[in-house]
């Protein structure tokens, strides 16, 4: 069974450039590519959602799969 990776969700089309998520990540997950915010090292990413609060334009999402207990 393979694990699945979950990472944020950056919308280009939202997304400004302006570096905010890049300087809040604590693991240098993000990078700036071509004027956008892009998850270079997704195996440093630790979903810890900074860069999903600190946006100013909302271009980054954090899924979340909510398992309830009588699905287990």
């Amino acid at each position: 069974m393979v694990e699945e990776i979950w990472l944020p969700q950056i919308d280009k089309e939202l997304c400004t450039g302006c570096g905010d998520c890049i300087v809040t990540c604590p693991t240098d997950a993000l990078e700036l590519v071509g004027g956008t915010a892009v998850i270079t090292d997704p195996s440093a990413c630790n979903y810890c959602a900074d860069c999903e609060t600190i946006c100013p334009v909302d271009a980054i999402a954090l899924p979340y799969q909510i398992i309830l207990e009588s699905d287990l």
